[in-house]
């Protein structure tokens, strides 16, 4: 999944910058040419465009032209016969969108409705509890030694594009993303929010329909799979500990995104294991630091022939199972795997008389997490 910032430029044509920032911009067309001509060198299996557009409706439009034009036949403008967007109904496989290209974006309906507000389970914005080695710590857990949290996050999650709310939900306000033109040329506000998506754009949208999330309950009474949801690392940390198995249930039928929280101004990760062991599809890091997080990511993702889909756990999938992501205990079912390193040289080590040791570290579920040291002899 590419994230693309759509913006309006000097010259009335789209851009791709990242928001109030110091960073140069890039034509936007010029972008999803490079999308077209690089997308499936690697792998023929769908690339999925997380649009974040604070274009107006004419910018909007232009890009959906710019994307059919440049994308053609690749560009899935409409769902598989086989798998309608209709409550119930599965998302199709990767293998039978090879080739495609899919837009994530905003979508307008025709039915006008108030916006709702999240309802907020009990717990879902206290500060989220993570271990050293990139552990949750659920509610009910015995308390480990934490690492230093975040403070809240300057993104947005996705906003609720459904036409039939539930009751229980509440009118909220409406805040668009402040014109940078006029008296607010030097006010720029602390959070852009998107705008209303076009008629055009629209179109595009089919089997990932962004949605603001009111709760696992209402998800599950809905059973739309085309919709989906992002939560920042706090939020879904703070889901996770309080709703480990509904939230594994969620994602066997719906996708969810998870992002870094926007004062990670370092560009640092958070740790993303916890997240895949709760069936995560979509866990976004920032690419351009590679630490531990991120190695952890290229890692996993060599499987498959890197071809950037994994296949979750028969456990994880079968609807008539529960999973428990915190559990300590071995699997019923699973059959424990044997991992062996053998250490053939090592480099640039000391002469001096000081201990030399191996150092492994292990990410899974909780009861594969270890870290060893291993001294020569």
């Amino acid at each position: 999944c590419v994230e693309l910032d759509f913006w309006k430029s000097r010259t009335d044509e789209p851009i791709i910058v990242h928001g109030y920032t110091f960073v140069p911009e890039i034509s936007a067309k010029e972008v999803l040419e490079a999308i077209a001509e690089s997308a499936f060198k690697t792998s023929d299996y769908p690339v999925v465009l997380s649009f974040e557009n604070h274009c107006n409706p004419r910018l909007q439009a232009k890009i959906a032209n710019y994307c059919r034009e440049i994308f053609g036949e690749m560009l899935l403008d409409s769902p598989l016969e086989s798998h309608k967007l209709e409550a119930g109904s599965p998302l199709p496989p990767p293998s039978l969108l090879k080739r495609k290209i899919i837009i994530k974006n905003k979508k307008k309906h025709h039915h006008h409705h108030k916006k709702a507000t999240a309802v907020t389970p009990p717990g879902a914005n206290q500060v989220p509890e993570q271990t050293g080695n990139g552990e949750v710590v659920p509610h009910h857990a015995p308390a480990l030694q934490t690492r230093q949290g975040s403070k809240e996050s300057t993104g947005t999650e996705d906003e609720d594009s459904s036409t039939d709310e539930e009751p229980e939900t509440i009118e909220a306000e409406t805040h668009h993303a402040e014109s940078v033109e006029g008296g607010n040329e030097n006010k720029p506000p602390p959070i852009a929010s998107e705008t209303e998506a076009g008629a055009e754009i629209s179109a595009l949208v089919n089997y990932v329909q962004p949605v603001h999330f009111n709760s696992f309950e209402t998800a599950k009474k809905k059973n739309r799979c085309y919709e989906m949801s992002s939560f920042d690392e706090r939020r879904a940390t703070a889901l996770l500990k309080e709703y480990p198995i509904q939230f594994v249930n969620y994602n066997k039928y719906q996708l969810s995104r998870v992002y870094p929280v926007g004062t990670r101004f370092d560009s640092s990760n958070f740790m993303p294991q916890v997240y895949w062991n709760a069936g995560c599809q979509l866990v976004a890091l920032n690419f351009q630091t590679l630490d531990l997080a991120m190695q952890l990511n290229l890692g996993i993702f060599e499987y498959n022939s890197r071809c950037g889909y994994l296949l979750k756990p028969e456990f994880m999938r079968r609807t008539d199972t529960r999973f428990y992501p915190f559990a300590e205990s071995t699997i019923d079912g699973i059959i424990a795997g044997t991992v062996k390193i053998q250490v053939i040289s090592g480099q640039f080590l000391t002469d001096k008389r000081v201990g030399t040791y191996v150092e492994v570290e292990m990410y899974g579920l909780p009861a594969d997490t270890v870290r060893r040291r291993f001294r020569t002899k």
